[in-house]
């Protein structure tokens, strides 16, 4: 806890140009003497902190100290509170609240905010939330975790496995962890995970840099997707380009255009947006790929019995 006050005392010293001692007691809710002792250990960590006298005087940080280690500029201070707010309509957790607070409370409120980053509608079912709770307490206890989990073809099978993060892409949490058994490292999407429980196993195993894992495991993952070739007309270049930004488009002779795109094969999501389309896009190859819409909108348009409605 003194260590944690002091570090905020630290940024706000550096962002300010001084503060009372009175100031910082209530807002700690701890004694004036208690600031003054961590103004003492602050002065012997190297930071060159001095008193200012007078009814206006307070504490400060030498003005070169802060030009040589670059403070963190006012609009800076706001686009961080600005993601960190944005993150916490997407994502609970009472830390990040925690942190959104104090930072608030140090930084000098400028002419308003002026960006706004709404996720809420990206923010999963209270299972996901209650399950990342769990995630992250077994990350941090390095704990191995059970859990029963239906892939996207609807097939169930109980796992166990050391968790090692958990990130937030394509509109979902993913759980990304490693498998004793097959010694394998494997991604999971939290929401089809049916129940989940934290083991007494303690993980022991040294992964080295958790980020570079996850990259290789991405790499591994996208070598798995297949490549479509798809066609449509003009109107449809500004959706297409949202979607898949990093395809190259081509224009045809019969004044149509082309493009390939990339997607994972067994994945429901990419086969709903393809449909989405309509007649507006036609999926060319791979052909397998190709049945497999046609069947789908088969199926879907048996619903749907013409003698009770009416096209």
């Amino acid at each position: 806890m003194k260590l944690e006050r002091i570090l905020e005392i630290i940024i706000y010293l550096l962002n300010h140009e001084k503060v009372s001692a009175k100031y910082l007691a209530e807002y700690f809710n701890v004694s004036v003497r208690t600031i003054q002792r961590d103004m003492a250990s602050i002065a012997e960590a190297g930071i060159p902190v001095y008193t200012l006298g007078g009814r206006y005087g307070g504490y400060a940080v030498l003005e070169h100290y802060k030009i040589k280690n670059l403070t963190i500029k006012n609009s800076e201070q706001q686009i961080i509170v600005n993601a960190l707010e944005s993150l916490a309509t997407s994502y609970t957790n009472e830390s990040l609240n925690s942190l959104i607070k104090k930072y608030n409370a140090i930084i000098e409120k400028g002419d308003g905010q002026k960006v706004f980053w709404d996720f809420s509608v990206t923010k999963e079912n209270k299972k996901v939330q209650d399950f990342n709770l769990l995630l992250e307490k077994a990350i941090s206890d390095k704990k191995y975790i059970v859990f029963d989990y239906r892939n996207s073809e609807g097939k169930s099978s109980h796992i166990c496995a050391e968790p090692l993060a958990i990130h937030y892409k394509w509109y979902a949490w993913y759980l990304f962890t490693y498998l004793k058994e097959t010694k394998e490292y494997r991604t999971f999407k939290v929401a089809r995970i049916q129940t989940l429980a934290i083991s007494k196993e303690t993980a022991a195993a040294n992964h080295g840099d958790i980020q570079q894992r996850m990259r290789e495991a991405e790499l591994a993952y996208y070598k798995t997707c297949i490549d479509i070739e798809i066609v449509f007309s003009e109107a449809e270049i500004p959706l297409i380009e949202e979607y898949f930004p990093d395809s190259v488009i081509e224009t045809l002779p019969s004044q149509k255009y082309k493009t390939h795109i990339r997607v994972p094969a067994k994945e429901r999501l990419w086969k709903a947006l393809l449909l989405s389309f309509g007649n507006a896009v036609t999926v060319v190859s791979p052909k397998d790929y190709q049945a497999e819409l046609v069947k789908t909108a088969k199926g879907f348009l048996a619903n749907y019995d013409n003698t009770q409605f009416c096209l």
